[in-house]
């Protein structure tokens, strides 16, 4: 009897794994830096740029939110098309071109709202990478996931930490404007560099159909590790990419200050992916997830306490490691959870499920910031992400 949801069974695999075709993997890597990059090198200005164009605290969310918006819409589409077509690559192609657009509005938009449809449209970019992920996990036997998603991870979070790095320093140096234009820059450059990326082949199979599409997005694992993970991502974009940025310029940071502040949590999220990378196999995945989500938790909630923007720095490092702990052990248990034929859209379901926190998160955070304060925005984000520890126990149950 078929079950009534499909998964993916490690221990199926045959013994003797196929050897792993490195040169494949180092120039997808290459690639997927410039893609965050494109994205991320203007990350630590914008929230305190649009403020400085006059926006209030809920325009600010709704300006960071709408990055999330566009993959809350599109990535559960684009997952379902991939697999149906059996086309990864060309939508990374697509993702490049995105990003440079949506980089040159941020650059040369006169309005915040003009702001918002730009960053509307990087957000197309960043719902590309539904299928970027499915395409790096193929270079790997099928018992090599978790290792798979903690390199993807690692690369993604080194790039995010040095274009964020960065890119604070080039507008402290020559202005915020040209800050977003290196990141229409960099997805040109990366654009190109596409069509030397290898698309792994499998057999030819027929594409899924409604049923085994709707058998897909239902997985009760699925569901789990996809709401846990929008709840960890609420808290990372209410608190550290919009509103922690705002409390370290009240404590005086400059331009560069906040490229620092955004990539020393950034450089700890890649550690916390790259020992997954080195050691996941070797450690439960939900021993990782909890101690990531309590982390996350009681890092959000202390900000409004500290005064020092060197505690500041300190607190977002240990925020960072509690990332990328939970969210990269998340990603694998989603990709496990399913066959490799539907593994795009799975992703699609996970990542669409948790860009709902992505868009959420900083909108209603926004509004509670003007409401109330700064202080409880922090709050409201810290209990959030620690509603996801039950929901991350219970889905451990599921996989046992």
């Amino acid at each position: 009897m078929t079950p009534a949801h499909p998964r993916f069974d490690p221990s199926a695999a045959p013994l003797a794994d196929p050897p792993i075709q490195w040169g494949r993997v180092v120039i997808f890597l290459g690639v997927i830096f410039l893609y965050w990059s494109s994205m991320y090198v203007y990350v630590p200005i914008l929230p305190v740029y649009a403020r400085e164009l006059g926006a209030s605290l809920t325009i600010v969310g709704l300006l960071v939110g709408a990055y999330g918006f566009s993959q809350m819409i599109l990535r559960l589409p684009l997952g379902i098309f991939s697999d149906r077509t059996g086309q990864r690559r060309i939508f990374l192609s697509a993702g490049f071109i995105a990003a440079g657009l949506g980089a040159l509005g941020l650059g040369l938009a006169p309005t915040v709202e003009w702001m918002i449809v730009a960053r509307g449209i990087v957000g197309v970019a960043a719902a590309t990478w539904v299928t970027s992920t499915v395409l790096f996990t193929a270079y790997f036997p099928p018992r090599q996931v978790a290792r798979a998603v903690g390199i993807l991870s690692f690369s993604a979070g080194m790039s995010s930490l040095i274009s964020t790095t960065v890119g604070g320093q080039v507008a402290e140096w020559v202005g915020p404007q040209m800050t977003f234009l290196s990141g229409t820059a960099i997805a040109l450059i990366g654009f190109v560099l596409t069509f030397f990326v290898v698309e792994h082949r499998g057999a030819t199979r027929a594409p899924p159909t409604g049923a085994a599409v709707v058998a897909t997005m239902t997985v009760p694992t699925l569901l789990l590790v996809s709401i846990t993970a929008s709840l960890s991502q609420y808290a990372a974009w209410a608190a550290t990419y919009a509103f922690v940025p705002i409390q370290a310029a009240l404590l005086g940071a400059s331009r560069a200050d906040l490229g620092i502040l955004t990539g020393v949590s950034l450089a700890l999220q890649t550690i916390a992916a790259l020992w997954i990378a080195i050691l996941g196999n070797r450690v439960a995945p939900r021993t990782l997830i909890l101690a990531g989500l309590a982390l996350m938790a009681a890092s959000i909630a202390v900000v409004p306490a500290i005064g020092d923007l060197t505690l500041l720095i300190v607190c977002q490092a240990i925020g960072g490691a509690g990332r990328g702990f939970a969210q990269t052990s998340l990603m694998s248990e989603a990709v496990r959870a399913v066959d490799p034929e539907r593994r795009a859209t799975a992703m699609g379901v996970f990542q669409a499920v948790y860009a709902v926190g992505m868009f959420v998160g900083p909108a209603t955070a926004g509004v509670l910031g003007d409401v109330l304060d700064l202080g409880g925005a922090f709050h409201a984000s810290a209990a959030i992400v620690a509603l996801g520890i039950p929901l991350s126990l219970a889905a451990a149950r599921l996989r046992a």
